[in-house]
C-alpha cells in the first residue's frame, strides 16, 4: 500500500513540475506581424510595443521566458503598460517592419542590427526605438527597462545605465 502511494504522489508531483506556466498577460503572438500596426494598437490602449527578439538554441531567451518574464513583478507591470512580441531573428515569416518596409523577420533583425541573442527592443508609443538592451536581463532589470520607457527617461537623453545606477542608489 505504502509503496502505491508513494508512486502516485511521485507521478503527481512529476505531473506538476512540468506543467507548462502560464504566458504572461503582456506576451502576445502577433497574427499578421505588422508592426506599425501593433504599435498603433497597443498605443490605443495607453501601452508600448517590445520586441523579444531570440533564436532557437539560445539558453538566456529561454532563461528569460522561463525566469523573468513569468515573473509577478514583470507581469504586474509589464500587462497594463507593454504588449510583446517575439521575433527569430533567423525566421522567415513575413513582417512588416516597424518603418512600413516589408521583409522577413530575419530581414527586421539585421535592420535594427540584432546579432546576438536575446535582444529586447522598445518602442515608444510613436514607434520610435526607446531603448534597446542586448543580452540577458534579470527581473530587476527588465523591470527597470520598462520603467525607463513608460516613465519617459528615455526622452530625456539620461541613458539606460544611469537611470539604472540612479535607481540603485536610491
Amino acid at each position: 500500500m505504502k509503496i502505491r502511494v508513494l508512486t502516485l504522489l511521485t507521478v503527481v508531483c512529476g505531473l506538476l513540475l512540468h506543467a507548462p506556466m502560464a504566458a504572461a498577460s503582456f506576451r502576445i503572438e502577433s497574427l499578421d506581424n505588422n508592426f506599425p500596426e501593433e504599435i498603433q494598437d497597443a498605443a490605443a490602449d495607453g501601452k508600448s510595443l517590445v520586441v523579444f527578439f531570440h533564436q532557437a538554441g539560445c539558453p538566456y531567451c529561454d532563461k528569460m521566458r522561463a525566469r523573468v518574464f513569468p515573473a509577478k513583478k514583470i507581469v504586474d507591470y509589464f500587462s497594463p503598460n507593454f504588449v510583446m512580441i517575439d521575433s527569430n531573428i533567423r525566421g522567415n515569416l513575413d513582417v512588416v517592419m516597424y518603418d512600413g518596409t516589408r521583409g522577413t523577420e530575419h530581414d527586421l533583425a539585421k535592420k535594427l542590427r540584432v546579432r546576438a541573442t536575446p535582444v529586447i527592443v522598445f518602442f515608444d508609443k510613436q514607434g520610435k526605438v526607446a531603448l534597446r538592451t542586448t543580452g540577458f536581463l534579470d527581473v530587476d532589470m527588465f523591470y527597470l527597462a520598462g520603467r525607463y520607457v513608460t516613465e519617459g527617461v528615455f526622452k530625456t537623453k539620461k541613458s539606460f545605465f544611469r537611470f539604472v545606477q540612479e535607481q540603485k542608489q536610491q
